[in-house]
């Protein structure tokens, strides 16, 4: 019986296995086979090489590393992109104060978790950051950004901590803060700026060492300090102890520091601080020999020598009220009076 040379599969089959089954047939059979075989392996298509991967042209992304505390903690920084996928991860270390890194081209969100996986704070790089965190920077929705080999992304900074719940996406495999550790009101807590946050105002006496003003938010599940003022040795200045906040307007408090310096002049330093969102700014600063204040509604009164002919410390010739007037972000002056010290003819140490 002849075997069939047309089933064969030529083309799937080592040259090898063809020959075995064209051994089978006659020597004139074999020569047909041979040169088809031939024809056939000749007319495969080789297989094309796989080319190596090309690599993602990187560009660089750098910035701050903000902490509404004395300090920056460990942290993980993240970069999502804004098409979805899988976000690079980079660790912060304790102190670090700003960042570079190099991600793959394209538009990306940044932010930061402090505690992994039991997520304590989170922070980010939204909108409110380059409308400079202050309290009518509202907007805590995250900022994107694009990054190029040719377009790096500088001030990416990882500032915005005050977004509330929810304002941080929640990273793959972390457990969120619960919702019962931001309460609207907590114990000792005001808050300054009436927008829900909660501020706490601490005056300590530390005695020989003088007293410290220090202003706290509540982050998370519990107080961090972000501002403090001390007064160093008594001795040289002292901060009154009617430092504290106090009501300007509807609804804004302010903290105010008097510093009185020690010597004959009684020289009183008078500054007032708002919380803009993320610490303290300084709104009024007034320095006066002799000097003493008053608070008229929303209307700052400082007294103080006035020192017109060269008169002894002891006795000016004169004293300058100025009043400055909370008009909702700033202190206008409304109001500036000389007035003698003496009544009538004025003695010597008082005439040009």
């Amino acid at each position: 019986m002849r075997a069939r040379c047309g089933s064969l599969q030529v083309a799937a089959l080592a040259v090898a296995v063809s020959a075995l089954a064209c051994a089978l047939l006659p020597a004139d059979g074999q020569s047909g086979i041979a040169t088809s075989v031939a024809a056939t392996v000749q007319n495969l298509t080789p297989p094309s090489p796989v080319a190596p991967a090309s690599p993602a042209p990187l560009g660089k992304v750098s910035g701050l590393i903000c902490y509404p505390s004395e300090g920056t903690p460990a942290m993980t920084a993240f970069f999502q992109p804004t098409s979805g996928g899988e976000a690079a991860t980079m660790v912060i270390a304790p102190g670090q104060n700003r960042y570079d890194v190099l991600l793959p081209a394209g538009e990306y969100f940044a932010y930061a978790w402090v505690g992994q996986p039991e997520l304590q704070l989170g922070g980010s790089y939204s909108q409110a950051v380059p409308c400079g965190l202050d309290v009518s920077c509202a907007d805590h929705g995250l900022r994107p950004f694009r990054v190029g080999p040719e377009t790096p992304a500088n001030g990416i900074d990882l500032c915005d901590w005050y977004g509330g719940p929810g304002a941080v996406p929640t990273p793959a495999g972390g457990f969120p803060p619960s919702a019962l550790a931001t309460p609207a009101t907590v114990p000792e807590g005001i808050s300054l700026n009436c927008d829900g946050s909660q501020q706490r105002v601490r005056i300590e006496d530390a005695g020989a060492a003088g007293r410290t003003v220090a202003v706290d938010t509540w982050l998370a599940s519990g107080w961090v300090n972000v501002w403090s003022l001390s007064g160093g040795d008594p001795m040289i200045q002292q901060i009154e102890p009617e430092a504290g906040a106090y009501r300007f307007g509807e609804c804004r408090s302010l903290i105010l520091v008097p510093i009185r310096y020690s010597g004959s002049g009684a020289d009183l330093r008078l500054d007032l601080y708002a919380w803009d969102g993320a610490g303290l700014r300084q709104v009024y600063s007034h320095h006066g020999t002799k000097g003493a204040w008053a608070k008229l509604g929303d209307t700052i009164q400082f007294r103080e020598a006035k020192f017109l002919y060269g008169e002894p410390n002891c006795c000016p010739c004169a004293m300058q009220t100025t009043e400055h007037t909370w008009d909702g972000s700033a202190f206008v002056e409304t109001l500036t009076i000389v007035e003698p010290t003496h009544a009538g003819p004025p003695p010597d140490e008082c005439r040009p």
